[in-house]
């Protein structure tokens, strides 16, 4: 393997934990949802929600997703689904709370979201104004804290 491909694969890794682990290091989310969107063209308006989601609550907002999906592209593991187009954001407000949200491991139009955050009140509290927000547009499935997020039953 080249060191090209290692930094890649590094890069890839990083994208996977931060979103599994909902933008905060060494720490799993305290919660986690999913959501089925209509079609892979609704992707861009879940992103811009998910931006409008972060700008509302002051939070510094990345959208890594063209350059997580060209990483897993150049490692070319064959058991890794890699959805397109590929979802890797997330937004985080100085660590008191945060989200990491994406599509990896599942069909394009599945998304899951982690929420997390040091201040639990303010992390809580965002978690869930944004599960609120988001349920307005799409159906909203949380996620059983002792397993992480699956593909959804009739939504490809």
């Amino acid at each position: 393997m080249t060191r090209r491909e290692i930094v890649r694969m590094a890069g890839a890794m990083v994208a996977v934990a931060a979103l599994a682990n909902g933008c905060s290091q060494g720490q799993a989310p305290f919660r986690t949802v999913q959501l089925c969107l209509a079609s892979p063209q609704e992707v861009p308006a879940f992103v811009n929600v998910m931006n409008a989601i972060a700008q509302q609550h002051q939070m510094e907002f990345t959208d890594r997703s063209g350059q997580t999906e060209a990483e897993l592209r150049s490692i070319k593991n064959k058991y890794v689904q890699i959805a397109h187009p590929h979802v890797n954001i997330g937004a985080d407000r100085n660590g008191d709370f945060s989200f990491g949200a994406g599509n990896l491991g599942l069909p394009t139009r599945q998304m899951a979201i982690g929420f997390n955050g040091h201040d639990t009140a303010a992390a809580r509290e965002f978690a869930n104004a944004a599960v609120a927000e988001l349920s307005k547009r799409w159906r909203i499935i949380e996620v059983p804290q002792d397993r992480g997020a699956l593909p959804l039953p009739n939504c490809g």
